[in-house]
Order: C-alpha cells, then structure tokens, then sequence
C-alpha cells in the first residue's frame, strides 16, 4: 500500500512540473512589447458566446463561486491571460475569499507571434479600475500545481462557461454595440468593449442577464 502511495505521489508531482513547466515558459515579457503595438492587433474570434437558451439562473447554478471585485495584475500567456482579482463581495461559496486576492484565467488572448487578438466566447478583458462581479469555477488542474511555488497558496479559478458571459460591468450601463462578421477590427477600436457580440439577439440576452444581476446582487433597478 505504502509503494502505491509513494508512486501516486510522484507520477503527481511530475504532472505538477509538466504543466507548470508549461504555463510559466508560455509567459510573455509585456515590458518588450508596447500597448501601441497591442492596439494594432487584429481581431479573430467567434460569432457567438453562450447558447440560445441561457439565462440567469443557468448562470447562477453552473457557478462554483460568485463575487464582486477589481482587477489587479494581468500576466499574458500565448494561450490564456492570468489577472488578479481582488475580492470584496463573496454572493455564492466561502466567505473567506472577501477581501483576498484570487487568480483568474482569462479566456481571450493575445497571439504575439502572429499579432491577433483572440477573442474566445465573446470575452474582452477586465478594465483596471473598474468593478465587476464575476462567475467562478475551480481551476480543475490546481490539485496538480500544489507542488509548483509559483501556483503553491494561490486561489486559481476560471469562468464558468470560460466567456463573455461569466463576467458583467457593475456600472449601471448596458452595452449597445455589435460587431460585423463581414468586417475586419483592430483591437484599439474594441478595447473598450463590455462584451464582444456579434448579433443585437446576443447582445439583449446579454444586457436581460446583467439587468437581473444587478437587481439580484447590488438592488439596482433599471
């Protein structure tokens, strides 16, 4: 029993060093790379970002953890963006997350070998300064980085449904601008973007799950 145990630990530990290899080699040094030259990276990305049917209590029940919050630090990865998030308010999971620091997956990215903004489900990125409430779920492969320093004692999570949806603007505005499947955009003319939508459908059923966000969490009424 003992030799199997010792065994599970270290295929686990190898795991750990495997992928953690992985995501530190895939950071990018953002001190070489000028946010004129980001403004200038092409737009990709998809035409949708959650199913027909969705609604707020999809949103809600598919969540691990729902809080509200700021970003702090962004780290740039070639396949993903890592943001810290402070935490203020904690609506769904453990209480001990108010007032801490937590890291967060962010789903679109910037390709810098060949200048693209990706955008993934409709997510553009959490504005500093800003306050949002987002919806969480475990980071599935933190059991596995307990043995990495860099990962050891952070609290790593993911959007819900990894995309523009999980994530709503606490400002009492509703987004009203679309994107053309037929044209092309450079990040500069989307970077002030809530959410990156590329049909009015899209868009209303966005701002009705938001409208109810903010009736729900913060008692605004609109």
């Amino acid at each position: 029993m003992n030799k199997i145990y010792v065994i599970v630990i270290v295929i686990t530990i190898i795991i750990a060093v495997i992928v953690g290899g992985i995501v530190r080699a895939s950071f990018v040094d953002t001190q070489k790379i000028s946010l004129d030259d980001l403004m200038e990276y092409k737009v990709m990305g998809g035409p949708w970002f959650y199913e027909k049917n969705f609604s707020f209590s999809d949103l809600v029940e598919d969540s691990e953890v729902i809080v509200k919050g700021t970003a702090l630090e962004r780290e740039f990865l070639h396949l993903s963006t890592l943001v810290g998030f402070r935490v203020v308010s904690v609506y769904k999971g453990n209480d001990s997350l108010k007032n801490k620091t937590i890291y967060i997956f962010e789903p679109s990215f910037f390709n810098f070998k060949n200048k693209f903004f990706i955008i993934h489900n409709g997510y553009n990125f959490m504005k500093y300064g800003d306050e949002y409430i987002l919806f969480l779920k475990k980071w599935p492969y933190l059991e596995y980085m307990k043995y990495n320093p860099f990962y050891k004692n952070k609290d790593i999570y993911m959007l819900t449904h990894n995309g523009g949806i999980d994530k709503y603007n606490t400002n009492n505005v509703f987004f009203d601008k679309i994107l053309s499947s037929e044209q092309e955009y450079y990040y500069r003319e989307i970077e002030e973007y809530e959410v990156i939508a590329y049909s009015k459908d899209e868009l209303n059923r966005y701002n009705e799950i938001k409208k109810q966000i903010l009736e729900k969490f913060l008692n605004i009424n609109k």
